[in-house]
């Protein structure tokens, strides 16, 4: 094939694309611009056909300058993962039997709903640029100078060589995009940590560290599965058996309440072992916080006073009873009644670095206690009272 005023190729390219080019004519490819493209000798058909790997650019311009070209997929080889080939097929399988036969307009109706969503990576060209990098930023030989980028590394390659990975993305730039990217990585990052339990129970001898997971407003990252296999509430009643420690602050628990359908806030909100609660300024929290620190049997003092009079009469000058002759009789007397440990009031009144604490030291519950809070940047030596007469709090 050489050359013509038409380009005879399909509309698409995948796999791999072959051009004719007479082998003795190295420089045509030089003159065409076809030397970038990284076209080599097809020896296994033709020694005067060259072949390169098909993409989008070659294509275009292969059709800009009027270049016949075929395209052909080239099997994979014998040698290859098995596995692979066999994830291939299935994905061929599904092509063609399933996703074909599916009714066009039901079809239309799924790719516009993906579209809309993939949209979000595709608007901002500094978010395309980061989380929908070229195909050969992942080629090690192309990209062995990062110039294409750093990929992210897999979070199990991340968890275990000791690395701290960080999301900062304003959700004030885009919020639909900010919590869908904040949602992925959690989720992503749940699913290598519970990877882990397998590992960890083949090498009993082996020693895996701690895992920490640190999430601040996290209502709006918060997802729970209910009936699905994923969701935060399965993954944190999980996390103690490979070794993740959950760190986690939300504004309230009404923020939290209306981020999740139906009650399965409860679900969530019962996997948090250790609670602190910091000053509430809603009656909900303070309601849902006095009520898991549970009542008990509380001592109360009862006071009553009686007046008793002999010979009462009425007043001619006052009109009210009067006695010459009146005994006063006073009692004190002490009972037990169940009442909320911390009241609702308690919580709303909580002043800076005040908590009321639901805490669990790893073997037993401990009782809700109220606790002095210190914060990071003052004197560790220092009492908390000490702070507050000094103003430092």
């Amino acid at each position: 094939m050489c050359p013509t005023s038409k380009s005879k190729a399909s509309s698409s390219l995948s796999g791999e694309c072959l051009a004719a080019i007479p082998n003795s004519c190295e420089h045509w490819l030089r003159g065409w611009g076809l030397i970038d493209f990284d076209f080599l000798p097809d020896e296994a058909k033709d020694k005067d056909q060259y072949r390169a790997p098909a993409t989008q650019a070659l294509e275009g311009h292969l059709k800009k300058h009027a270049i016949e070209f075929q395209r052909q997929t080239i099997p994979a080889p014998e040698k290859s993962d098995p596995d692979k080939r066999a994830q291939l097929e299935a994905v061929k399988r599904w092509f063609h039997d399933a996703w074909r036969r599916i009714e066009p307009k039901l079809r239309t109706s799924i790719v516009e709903g993906i579209s809309v969503f993939l949209s979000l990576f595709d608007d901002n060209p500094k978010v395309k640029r980061i989380f929908c990098p070229p195909k050969e930023c992942y080629d090690t030989e192309a990209n062995a100078d990062d110039k294409y980028g750093k990929p992210l590394p897999s979070f199990s390659w991340l968890i275990e060589t000791d690395k701290v990975c960080a999301l900062n993305f304003p959700i004030g730039m885009n919020p639909g995009l900010a919590k869908a990217i904040g949602v992925m990585m959690k989720l992503d990052f749940e699913r290598a940590v519970l990877n882990r339990v397998p590992q960890i129970e083949a090498h009993p001898e082996q020693y895996f560290r701690q895992v920490f997971f640190i999430c601040d407003e996290y209502q709006y990252f918060a997802t729970v599965g209910e009936n699905e296999p994923t969701g935060d509430e399965k993954f944190l009643s999980l996390s103690r058996q490979p070794k993740c420690i959950p760190i986690i602050a939300t504004q309230s628990i009404s923020s939290l309440k209306s981020s999740l359908p139906g009650e399965t806030w409860r679900t969530l909100l019962q996997t948090f072992r250790t609670k602190i609660f910091l000053a509430l300024s809603d009656d909900f929290s303070a309601k849902i916080a006095s009520e898991l620190c549970v009542k008990e049997d509380q001592l109360k003092i009862g006071y009553n006073l009686s007046e008793t009079g002999h010979d009462t009469h009425v007043s001619l000058l006052t009109g009210k009873a009067q006695s010459n002759r009146a005994n006063l009789t006073t009692s004190k007397t002490y009972y037990q009644q169940s009442d909320y440990r911390f009241d609702m009031k308690t919580f709303t009144e909580l002043r800076n670095a005040q908590s009321v604490t639901i805490a669990y030291d790893g073997l037993n519950p401990m009782p809700p206690m109220f606790c002095y809070l210190k914060p990071y940047f003052n004197d560790p030596n220092k009492s908390y009272f000490r702070q507050a007469a000094d103003g430092e709090l």
